[in-house]
């Protein structure tokens, strides 16, 4: 992550810089076609998937409009991994959540905390505790439920 010449002021690294850097990753395991080599590979991507949710439409028209760069390694387009990565729910904002659950699932967004580092939720699961569109079931889902899942644990 760069922190030097243009990324040096305003905090930069780490309010725009790990985002990117996160979407960088997305991309590169989608494009790469990491998930065709490991079928089985669970991976699950902080700081809300970055900014994959809301450039998702850029990426795909990307990768259908410039295969000659994007889909060198792969066939598959990124938004046929919808529903097969993870994500944690670390966005601080109401809306950026429901983006995120909408793009990838209920089913595929866990608590995140990113803990110990300043940019973590003082109080991790709030946020989604205080969505007042969200069930019951839906904030089991994002609190708990998608993480014993994701790991492969069984109903106590």
């Amino acid at each position: 992550m760069e922190q030097e010449k243009r990324m040096s002021k305003y905090w930069l690294p780490w309010l725009v810089g790990m985002p990117a850097e996160t979407t960088v990753a997305v991309v590169s395991v989608l494009f790469g076609g990491v998930l065709e080599r490991f079928p089985r590979l669970k991976i699950c991507f902080a700081h809300g998937c970055g900014v994959f949710p809301y450039t998702v439409g850029r990426i795909e028209h990307g990768f259908n409009v410039r295969p000659d760069l994007c889909a060198v390694d792969n066939n598959n387009g990124p938004r046929s991994y919808v529903g097969k990565i993870w994500s944690d729910s670390l966005v601080h904002d109401r809306e950026a959540l429901r983006l995120l659950v909408n793009v990838l699932g209920e089913d595929r967004v866990m608590l995140g905390s990113d803990y110990p580092f300043p940019l973590g939720e003082h109080h991790p699961g709030k946020l989604i505790e205080n969505m007042p569109d969200y069930t019951q079931q839906q904030k089991a889902k994002l609190l708990w439920e998608n993480c014993r899942n994701f790991l492969g644990l069984k109903n106590p």
